[in-house]
């Protein structure tokens, strides 16, 4: 087995198709089947998360230019497995995932259990989109704060980058 490497490495535009045929190259691969049961789930668990994200919130969908499209990378490390995922976003956007993210990566582990009983029991407000539980999981399911940051685009929107780490 190679103790690190790219295991997935994507960019371009996201439908569903696209999604079902990453999951399968992903479970395909050698070095993927080959890393601890537990790890391999969460791995899965957090990059279907990923990629959902990418596909249900990113801007500029309808755009021919590959730099202005959503990229997406699994990389396995000797202890750690990596995922970093990029999309744009409005600047809108920007400023209500840096609130969030932020608020998630200022809680211990307790808090975020908390927090998450709190998502599924609430009721979604109006114009929400989805309920809000993506990034508390991501948070909880890795055990580790989530990394993030956001690059200038083009006028009015962002490119959002997370990067979510996984101890073996």
């Amino acid at each position: 087995m190679t103790s690190s490497g790219i295991l997935l490495d994507y960019q371009g535009p996201v439908n569903f198709q696209v999604v079902d045929s990453l999951l399968k190259q992903l479970k395909g691969k050698k070095d993927y089947t080959d890393i601890n049961t537990t790890i391999r789930k969460r791995t899965y668990s957090l990059f279907v998360e990923c990629i959902e994200n990418i596909l249900k919130h990113s801007a500029l969908k309808e755009s021919d230019d590959i730099n202005l499209q959503p990229h997406i990378t699994l990389h396995n490390e000797e202890n750690r497995i990596f995922i970093s995922a990029r999309n744009p976003v409005t600047e809108e956007s920007g400023k209500r995932l840096k609130k969030r993210l932020d608020n998630i990566n200022n809680l211990d582990g307790a808090e975020l259990r908390k927090m998450h009983e709190a998502r599924i029991s609430s009721e979604q407000s109006k114009g929400e989109i989805g309920a809000g539980l993506g990034f508390i999981c991501m948070a909880f399911k890795s055990g580790n704060k989530l990394q993030y940051s956001f690059h200038p685009l083009i006028p009015g929107y962002l490119f959002f980058e997370i990067q979510i780490s996984l101890n073996k």
